[in-house]
């Protein structure tokens, strides 16, 4: 007994990765013998998913040798006739063949068992083909031993068992072999000249030249089968037929090389009844394929049209349905918080509708999983439930529901997304309906558009709740950043002017003109918070002049002395964003300064040590321990690293108790 394997060897070189195949035959010794009689012998599959590990064939020979890491041997059948093994091994890695690949395997089985049968049918035909070449070979040398000194072509031509003829354009012979005479039972004297009226019944004659004519028109080479009356029958042949050319390309003649397949046409009708078979097979799997693409292309239509996703579930709900020949569909959705699965939508009479408006009974609208009934459902790939069954697991209310809409068989299909049930499909059909695997396994497929529609729409929904939050956040860093820090300047300076006034010493009024000052700059901040998306700096003011600006309008008389240092800073580089977040991180590190840390003097330094801008705030105030700046969590110092973040910079807050504290914000500027 031998078995064919076949090895797939990867090579990978630095051009990329060789797959190369190779076909030849082994002796038992040389497979997992054991492995292979128990498949024939059970028919059942084996996978190994590590081989390395203790299993049932752990002491077969080839195992122990070679060490296989991963092992699939699956039967093939055909028609309760085991026709073959498919044996398939992977030394790198464990766990190769998976339950996809599986599947996939288990539906290209049947094929396969096929394609074996027809293989040997073929391998058949080949050595009586081999057999008869040989005898013709045989025949060939002695008619060229016998025509030596006849023209080499001729001799070559009339030495062949197939029929060889040429015509010129007008499809008139000029040539033809000895083959060809034996057949038509005519002389090439009498054939040169004439066509194939002159040979061949009319409707023959016309069917063999609107070929030659194909060939002449199209310029190649094309393979036909004709048929040719002959004495004892019909012959059927299989015709190649070509241009001939002269030395400048241009066609002169039509060749044909017709050969004798009426043995093999002979043992195609003997196989008549399994060629129907595959057809009915192939064009049922054609068939359900494109309902399966159609309903696919339905679904990517259906979100690139729809312009919300809560519509797109409906559409694709509606494209599956009408796909599988369902009358109506129904959605269920698992809340994990109430944990029930809740009817959500209905297509029903051509549209998608509420479950109110379907008229659904209450109390089947909202279904416990832990109920038996529903666990079995969701734990099964599909489930086909008859509604006529009295056995049937589904509510009284329902099944009045449904039969009065005329639904006698409902298919159910629980829907996942991450290896998580989240949902259930239910399609309804009007008569009593089984479903064979390869319609099972296409209405999966495209259950599985459903749960992706599913997700696409909480994505959606979490994103745009995801925005809001964004926004809101933003707004609020704005707000601190600009006005509430405007507002404790004036507060700041309208104290000062409290206490002077109080000790009547020195003139409040300056600091009340700076409150305003400060009061109309914090006006301008509440602007600009609102078109916060534009620049804060202005054009014709420049980045530089806006910062110093603002250093210097923080200072406050006989209290805080604010100074500001910048070398030539390349501001035409400087993207609008890094001068708005710089503006900003300034500006909370002065305030940060003067309220929390009571300082006196604040430097702020601004230097471009390329491809670097530094800006660094300095301050003699009081200073953070190290334990105070680790569990800091307030807007001020959260805000400044946000910023940080947004244009890629780094930011190092250096400062220790009673040493002040200096801020420094590092950007690469590209």
């Amino acid at each position: 007994m031998f078995y064919s394997q076949i090895n797939t060897r990867l090579k990978k070189s630095a051009e990329g990765v060789t797959v190369r195949l190779r076909q030849e035959t082994f002796t038992p010794s040389e497979l997992p013998e054991s492995l292979i009689r128990y498949v024939i012998r059970t028919r059942e599959q084996v996978i190994l998913d590590d081989a390395s590990i203790e299993n049932l064939f752990s002491e077969d020979e080839y195992l122990r040798q070679r060490g296989p890491r991963s092992v699939l041997c699956l039967p093939l059948v055909k028609q309760a006739k085991l026709v073959g093994v498919l044996y398939l091994e992977n030394n790198l890695a464990p766990r190769v063949f998976t339950l996809n690949r599986l599947t996939m395997l288990e539906l290209l089985a049947p094929q396969a068992a096929i394609s074996l049968e027809h293989a040997q049918l073929y391998a058949d035909l080949a050595r009586l083909n081999a057999e008869l070449t040989q005898e013709n070979s045989e025949r060939k040398k002695a008619e060229e031993a016998l025509r030596a000194s006849e023209e080499r072509l001729q001799d070559i031509i009339d030495n062949t068992s197939a029929v060889i003829f040429v015509k010129d354009l007008k499809l008139r012979f000029i040539l033809v072999n000895h083959e060809f005479e034996r057949r038509h039972g005519v002389e090439r004297d009498q054939i040169l000249g004439k066509t194939d009226f002159d040979i061949l019944p009319y409707d023959v004659a016309e069917g063999v030249r609107a070929n030659d004519r194909r060939v002449i028109e199209g310029g190649e080479p094309i393979q036909f089968e004709e048929a040719v009356p002959w004495a004892g029958g019909k012959r059927s042949y299989v015709s190649a037929k070509f241009l001939l050319r002269d030395q400048t390309g241009k066609p002169y003649a039509v060749c044909g090389i017709a050969t004798d397949i009426t043995a093999l046409k002979h043992a195609e009708e003997m196989q008549a009844a399994i060629a129907r078979e595959q057809e009915m097979f192939a064009r049922q799997r054609v068939s359900e394929l494109a309902k399966a693409n159609e309903a696919l292309r339905g679904c990517l239509d259906a979100l690139a049209s729809v312009p919300e996703l809560d519509d797109f579930l409906g559409q694709v709900m509606a494209a599956i349905t009408r796909q599988l020949d369902a009358v109506s569909s129904s959605l269920r959705m698992l809340n994990l918080e109430q944990n029930t699965l809740t009817l959500e939508l209905v297509f029903q009479d051509g549209r998608v509708m509420s479950p109110a408006e379907a008229s659904y009974p209450e109390s089947s609208r909202s279904l416990s999983p832990d109920e038996q009934g529903v666990a079995t459902f969701l734990d099964q790939p599909t489930t086909v439930m008859h509604i006529l069954d009295p056995r049937s697991p589904i509510a009284e209310a329902q099944r009045s529901y449904l039969l009065g809409l005329g639904i006698k068989t409902l298919l159910i299909i629980p829907l996942s997304s991450g290896g998580q049930v989240n949902g259930r499909l239910d399609f309804r059909f009007t008569e009593e309906r089984t479903f064979g695997p390869e319609e099972l396994e296409i209405a999966r497929a495209l259950a599985t558009q459903a749960s992706l529609a599913i997700q696409l729409t909480r994505l959606a929904k979490t994103a745009r709740q995801s925005a809001v939050l964004e926004e809101r956040n933003r707004l609020a860093g704005e707000i601190h950043d600009s006005l509430a820090q405007s507002f404790t300047g004036i507060a700041m300076q309208l104290e000062l002017a409290q206490e002077e006034m109080v000790g009547n010493e020195g003139g409040p009024l300056g600091y009340i003109r700076h409150a305003h000052e400060t009061a109309k700059f914090g006006l301008a901040e509440a602007r600009r918070s609102v078109h916060s998306l534009r620049s804060s700096v202005p054009r014709e003011s420049g980045f530089v002049t806006v910062l110093q600006s603002l250093v210097e309008r923080s200072n406050l008389a006989g209290r805080l002395r604010c100074d500001f240092r910048s070398n030539r800073i390349p501001e035409e580089s400087l993207p609008a964003t890094v001068q708005h977040q710089l503006l900003r991180i300034a500006q909370e590190a002065i305030s940060n300064a003067v309220r929390h840390a009571k300082a006196t003097i604040v430097t702020v330094t601004l230097r471009w040590d390329p491809p670097n801008l530094i800006l660094q705030v300095t301050d003699n105030g009081s200073g953070i321990s190290s334990a105070r700046l680790e569990k800091s969590d307030g807007v001020g110092l959260g805000s400044m690293r946000d910023r940080a973040a947004q244009i890629d910079a780094n930011l190092e807050i250096q400062t220790a108790a009673g040493h002040g504290t200096s801020i420094i914000v590092t950007v690469p500027i590209a």
